[in-house]
C-alpha cells in the first residue's frame, strides 16, 4: 500500500506501520517483511512533488520505531545495491537531509534513527568518520539555538554520545556558535523549575573533554561560574526530588567545575578557583548529595586541585626591618618576636602557608575525613577518586612523615585495609597497596602492627601478587616482603 497506494491510502498505510512498529515486539517480524527496505526508499531516494503528506517525515518515524526496538540492525540492508543501514550512505543521506531540513519532526526522527545507530560501534565508527569529514557538527550544534525544545533535546542527546568520540571537535565549533557556550547554562525560564533541556544543556558541557582549554575559557569569559554556583545552591536547598531532572542536571553543573581543575595553569583559571574557593565547594558536595556522580567528581575535583597545592604553597614573606637589614641579627627572628609580628602558621604536609581558598590544601579544608566516609561507599568509582585525592597528600613532593602522622590521626589505615577487603578491582587494589607501604615505611611502629594484624590482606596481596598487573603486583610483593609474607614461588597460592 505504501509501495503503490494512492495519496489517502498511503497515507492510512503510514498510520497503520506507524502504530505497529510502535510496538516493539512488532519489530522482527516488520524487518523481515522489508520495512527497512521500503523506508529508506521513502527517504533517501522517493519523489512525490504533488503529495500534501510529508511522507519522509512519517517513514522516518517508523524507522526509529523499528531501531528502538533494540533489533539487531548491522546487517540489515537498506537498497538492492547493498548498502546496510550501518553504512555510509545512510549516514551521509541522514546528515544531508538534517542540514536541508526545516521540518522540525522529521529532524527529531532523524536524530532517533542515529542516537539508535550509536549503539553499535560499527555504526559509530560510521557517524563518527562522517562527523569528521563533513560539516555534521555545525548543523547538530546550530540544533541546540532551535527555538523547537524537543529538537533541541534530541539534538544534544547526540552530541553527548559524539562527545567521546569527537569532543574536541564539538567544543571547538561550539565556541564558533553564537550565543553558545554560555546559552547551555543561562536558564531559558525565570522559574525554579528544572527542564530537561537544562539538564542534557549541562551533561553535556560536562562531557566534552575536560581539558579543552578553548571551552574553558569560554565559559569563564562569559562568567558562567556564578550561576553554576546559585543553581548548585538551589538544588541543594530544595532537593532533587523537586525535579526529575534534578539529579542529571546537578550532575551537569559539577561536572562543569571539575573541568575548570584540569586546566589550573592557565592563570585566569587558576585566579578563578581561587576566587570561588572551589576546594570548599567540593568538600562540601562530598557529603551533601545523594548522588554518586556527584561524590565522584567532587573527589577527582579535590584531587586535581591538591595536586597543585605542593606548587603553591609558599614560606610567608617576612618583612625585614630596618635593624635586620643592617645588623642581620638572629634573635629578632625568635618565637616571641613571631608570634607579635603575626607570621602565620605554615601546614605540616605542603610546609608553607596553606588555605582552602588560595592552595587549595585538602587539610584546610577539612576534606580529609569526607573524603575518608567515601572510601565506605558501595560505588567502585566513588572509592577510586577518593583514594585518588587521599593519594595527594601522600606525594613524594609533600612531607610524608607528617602526612602519615594525620591520617594516622583520623584511623585512615583501616579506612584504606576496609577498602582492600571489600573490592577486587585492579585500580582500587593499586591505590590501596601504594598508601599501604607509605604507612608501612613512614607510619612507624603503630601503623605496621594494624597492618599486620590484619588477616586478610595477606590473602589480597598474594593474588595481586600472582595475578595483577605489574605495578600492582610489584607494589604488593613490597609490603608481603615488609611483613615477611611471602609465599613460596614455587606454589601458585597462598595458604593462610
Amino acid at each position: 500500500m505504501v509501495q503503490s497506494g494512492n495519496t489517502i491510502i498511503r497515507k492510512a498505510a503510514f498510520k497503520a506501520l506507524a502504530q505497529i512498529s510502535s510496538h516493539h515486539p512488532t519489530a522482527r517480524i516488520l524487518v523481515e517483511a522489508g520495512i527497512v527496505q521500503i523506508m529508506a526508499e521513502e527517504m533517501f531516494a522517493r519523489r512525490i512533488y504533488d503529495e500534501p503528506m510529508n511522507s519522509k517525515k512519517e517513514a522516518a518515524a517508523i524507522l526509529a520505531n523499528i531501531l528502538e526496538s533494540g533489533v539487531e540492525h548491522d546487517s540489515i540492508q537498506v537498497n538492492p545495491h547493498g548498502h546496510r543501514i550501518s553504512s555510509d550512505y545512510v549516514v551521509y543521506n541522514i546528515i544531508c537531509m538534517l542540514k536541508n531540513s526545516t521540518a522540525h519532526e522529521l529532524d527529531i526522527n532523524l536524530i532517533r534513527i542515529l542516537l539508535c545507530l550509536t549503539k553499535s560501534p560499527k555504526s559509530m565508527a560510521t557517524i563518527v568518520s562522517v562527523v569528521n569529514e563533513t560539516e555534521a557538527s555545525y548543523t547538530l550544534i546550530e540544533l541546540i539555538n532551535t527555538q523547537h525544545e524537543q529538537l533541541g533535546i534530541a539534538a544534544i542527546k547526540l552530541l553527548i554520545t559524539l562527545a567521546s568520540h569527537v569532543g574536541n571537535t564539538l567544543a571547538e565549533r561550539l565556541c564558533k556558535t553564537r550565543g553558545q557556550p554560555e546559552s547551555l547554562i543561562e536558564s531559558q525560564t525565570e522559574t525554579n523549575h528544572i527542564t530537561e533541556k537544562q539538564a542534557v544543556s549541562a551533561k553535556f558541557l560536562a562531557k566534552l573533554p575536560q581539558q579543552n582549554l578553548t571551552l574553558n575559557l569560554a565559559l569563564l569569559h562569559k562568567n558562567v561560574v556564578p550561576t553554576i554556583l546559585q543553581r548548585i545552591i538551589l538544588i541543594q536547598r530544595s532537593g532533587i526530588r523537586t525535579s526529575r531532572h534534578a539529579s542529571v542536571y546537578l550532575e551537569g553543573l559539577v561536572g562543569i567545575l571539575v573541568r575548570f581543575t584540569t586546566t589550573l595553569y592557565e592563570p585566569q583559571i587558576l585566579f578563578l578557583a581561587k576566587a570561588h574557593n572551589l576546594t570548599s565547594v567540593f568538600t562540601e558536595l562530598l557529603t551533601k548529595t545523594s548522588s554518586d556522580e556527584v561524590q565522584r567528581l567532587s573527589a577527582t575535583g579535590l584531587e586535581k586541585l591538591s595536586l597543585e597545592s605542593i606548587k603553591l604553597s609558599k614560606p610567608p614573606k617576612i618583612k625585614k626591618t630596618k635593624l635586620t637589614n643592617l645588623f642581620h641579627l638572629p634573635k629578632l627572628l625568635s618565637s616571641s618576636s613571631l608570634k607579635r609580628r603575626k607570621i602565620p602558621l605554615l601546614c605540616p604536609v605542603h610546609r608553607g602557608v596553606c588555605s582552602s581558598e588560595t592552595t587549595f590544601c585538602l587539610i584546610d579544608a577539612n576534606a580529609v575525613e569526607r573524603l575518608l566516609a567515601c572510601l565506605d561507599h558501595e560505588n567502585n568509582e566513588v572509592v577510586e577518586a577518593s583514594l585518588a585525592a587521599i593519594c595527594t597528600l601522600l606525594d613524594d613532593n609533600v612531607d610524608v612523615n607528617m602526612s602519615v602522622s594525620l591520617l594516622s590521626e583520623v584511623n585512615a589505615i583501616q579506612h584504606i585495609l576496609n577498602v582492600v577487603k571489600e573490592h577486587r578491582q585492579e585500580g582500587l587494589w593499586q591505590k590501596s597497596f601504594w598508601m599501604i607501604e607509605k604507612f608501612l615505611v613512614k607510619g612507624g611502629n603503630k601503623s605496621a602492627s594494624d597492618i599486620s594484624q590484619d588477616r586478610l590482606l595477606p590473602a589480597s596481596l598474594v593474588s595481586a601478587f600472582h595475578h595483577g598487573n605489574g605495578s600492582t603486583r610489584q607494589i604488593a610483593e613490597n609490603i608481603l616482603r615488609h611483613l615477611n609474607r611471602m609465599p613460596n614461588t614455587s606454589t601458585s597460592y597462598y595458604t593462610m
